[in-house]
């Protein structure tokens, strides 16, 4: 049985935006500081889903990536 978990992965529009991942087809998450939030990019798997929401400016999810 594959078990397929969500996260949600949190990006400023002005520095890397959904319409970026969407050209680029994947990405390294860097930069990250927060331990929970290393801690919960660390525990992604191939197949999990990832919200992508954008911080600044419209302050929604914009995206579903895999």
């Amino acid at each position: 049985m594959i078990t397929m978990h969500y996260f949600l992965a949190k990006t400023d529009p002005q520095t890397y935006s959904s319409v970026d991942l969407a050209r680029d087809k994947s990405t390294i998450w860097d930069g990250v500081t927060n331990a929970q939030a290393v801690q919960a990019i660390r525990a992604m798997r191939p197949d999990d889903r990832v919200f992508i929401y954008h911080s600044q400016g419209e302050s929604a999810i914009v995206a579903l990536a895999e």
